[in-house]
């Protein structure tokens, strides 16, 4: 009798080594650019979100160029399904900024509206894109989109799991609140807000929530020190 084992090709070994220096790069990034802007520039955080920002959409449209990532497919997969569990996720997150923050004080007039524009959307957007569609992307390519029926999901979340935990875990320790306190309830936090994309392989779901939560500590809890960092206060501005 012939017993034959599987062992997987050089092709199919670099493909999933490829993704996984993009993850491990990109991790790398999550850590530097806030280390670099706040911890060690302490540069003023509405121009440190623009640079965030700048700097996370540069090297997502790397990614997804040079691997020919069909970012169209990535959104509309199951949208029904990840924007109602979004909205859920949304209306849970947004209630546990109201009920574990202190409401704080806030700017007022047209700084508020770009605020909630800015720090609210706009950076709960990138945070998404970054912490968890971007894990998503990575697990869905390193699967070859292999992710249908019971086995496909189980085998999808057991890869991107880990790798939203790290990236989630690797981004904010680089502001200096965290790497005194700990990461523990960020990752709590993003973890929920992953569900979604987590259930439904389309991180749509998760950005909506990413962006309700910072929306809503922008408008209750606009000085937290969990929420939005870096920490600011009214007076900084």
């Amino acid at each position: 009798m012939t017993i034959h084992t599987y062992s997987p090709s050089a092709t199919e070994v670099s493909h999933v080594a490829r993704h996984a220096a993009w993850f491990a790069g990109g991790s790398c990034a999550a850590f530097l650019i806030p280390y670099l802007g706040v911890s060690v520039l302490n540069l003023q955080h509405d121009l440190y979100y623009g640079l965030y920002f700048a700097a996370t959409l540069a090297m997502l449209a790397a990614y997804t160029r040079v691997e020919h990532v069909d970012v169209r497919a990535l959104f509309v997969r199951s949208w029904i399904w990840s924007a109602a569990i979004g909205g859920l996720t949304a209306v849970a997150v947004a209630r546990n900024v109201l009920v574990n923050s202190d409401p704080t004080p806030r700017p007022h007039g047209g700084y508020f509206v770009f605020e909630l524009l800015w720090r609210g959307v706009g950076y709960g957007t990138i945070d998404a894109l970054l912490l968890t569609a971007f894990p998503c992307a990575v697990a869905y390519g390193i699967l070859r989109g292999r992710t249908s029926g019971v086995v496909g999901h189980v085998r999808f979340i057991a890869l991107t799991l880990p790798m939203v935990l790290m990236i989630t875990a690797t981004y904010h320790l680089g502001y200096p609140q965290f790497r005194q306190d700990g990461v523990g309830q960020p990752e709590v936090g993003n973890t929920l807000i992953s569900v979604p994309a987590l259930l439904t392989t389309n991180p749509a779901g998760s950005v909506v929530a990413h962006a309700a939560m910072h929306t809503t500590a922008v408008t209750h809890s606009y000085e937290t020190e969990i929420y939005l960092p870096p920490q600011t206060s009214v007076t900084s501005r």
